[in-house]
């Protein structure tokens, strides 16, 4: 949908584009299993909502809104958590802003660069066989975004390279001993973020390094960590290869919690007509000294490394719609993988591994 200005006004236009996935899954914990269909075999299933404004001189003004849907459920979209499944409308990045020659400022709940950094380093997006939020792509506490962030990103310089700065306040409130948000400043509990990126994006090369520390001893996750990361990917014509490495580290108030990790990503694709295959390896190492024989979730680590293995198979039905196929194993020797794939963290007989596949349909519009 496109709305004219009137008069000596510029044109503005909304825009509404998304993505559909969904179909047929397996997932199995090790004597835990369970079938059936589900969503996002191979991306997040969204609707956004973009409103560009053009300023003249090349200056615009614009709103994106991403709200993320569960279209295999008729309750979980409208915020009922009935059956332990609660509403996503509106969790995607919130952002508004203006851009120019000088770059862009941002507002609102953004995107960060341990995002970024995961997309890049493999094939497989943020879903079956990505290890997004647990083997990647982790911010210290796992944000994928952060509330009241104010980000800004050069223009593109030296013939690739661009420069981003994201930052937001904390807020603690005294007595406060559990994370909320509010639309007035000063009466939230959230934590203090501050991120550098250098992306470079030119020809068949695509990097990113990132840097980002986040403090939370003054608010209700009482965590203050780091996270680097180096990831790139390159394309050869039909083939693109991927690589990257991640640190993640936190020091709460329990030391029991403290988090010290590193993790190595390479990947592969390769596309020949309306096929398209994906691969990826990630390890996962605990740099925890005392971390063989911790027990949590029901589960004794017996090493200090784990490691997931992710294959993907696409058949394009058109340029927006595609049969798909995926497949994951996770070796959580490490105790470090539990979140991946949303099954009672309780393992039976006290094993690490785990498998997803799932076949389905995509759709974007």
């Amino acid at each position: 949908a496109a709305l004219a200005a009137t008069g000596a006004f510029a044109q503005s236009t909304v825009t509404i584009d998304g993505n559909v996935d969904a179909g047929y899954v397996s997932l199995n914990y090790k004597g835990n299993g369970v079938t059936g269909v589900d969503r996002n075999i191979t991306s997040t299933s969204a609707i956004h909502f973009r409103v560009n404004s053009d300023l003249g001189g090349g200056m615009k003004a614009y709103w994106h809104q991403e709200n993320d849907i569960i279209p295999t459920s008729t309750t979980a979209n409208t915020g009922n958590a009935a059956g332990a499944t609660v509403g996503t409308w509106g969790v995607g990045q919130q952002m508004f802003g203006t851009s120019g020659a000088f770059g862009a400022i941002d507002f609102g709940g953004l995107n960060n660069a341990a995002l970024n950094a995961h997309l890049t380093s493999q094939p497989l997006g943020t879903a079956y066989g990505s290890g997004f939020g647990a083997t990647s792509g982790s911010f210290v506490t796992a944000n994928v975004r952060q509330d009241n962030s104010l980000r800004y990103t050069s223009p593109v310089m030296g013939g690739g390279f661009k420069v981003g700065v994201l930052t937001r306040k904390q807020q603690a409130v005294t007595g406060q001993t559990t994370a909320f948000t509010s639309n007035v400043l000063g009466v939230q509990n959230q934590s203090q973020g501050i991120e550098y990126n250098v992306d470079y994006n030119a020809g068949p090369l695509n990097a990113t390094f990132a840097r980002a520390t986040q403090d939370s001893t003054n608010s209700a996750a009482g965590t203050k960590g780091t996270f680097t990361a180096l990831a790139a990917n390159y394309n050869f014509g039909a083939a693109t290869i991927y690589g990257g490495y991640q640190l993640n580290k936190a020091s709460p108030y329990a030391a029991a919690n403290t988090t010290d990790r590193q993790t190595l990503s390479v990947g592969v694709k390769y596309v020949a007509g309306v096929h398209t295959m994906m691969a990826a390896y990630q390890r996962a190492s605990n740099n925890l000294a005392n971390a063989v024989g911790v027990t949590a979730n029901g589960q004794t680590s017996s090493s200090n490394a784990s490691n997931l293995l992710g294959l993907g198979y696409e058949y394009a039905l058109s340029k927006t719609a595609a049969l798909t196929a995926r497949y994951e194993r996770i070796g959580d020797s490490a105790n470090l993988l539990q979140a991946t794939t949303g099954m009672p963290f309780a393992a039976q007989n006290n094993s690490s591994d785990r498998t997803r596949i799932g076949v389905g349909l995509r759709m974007g519009f």
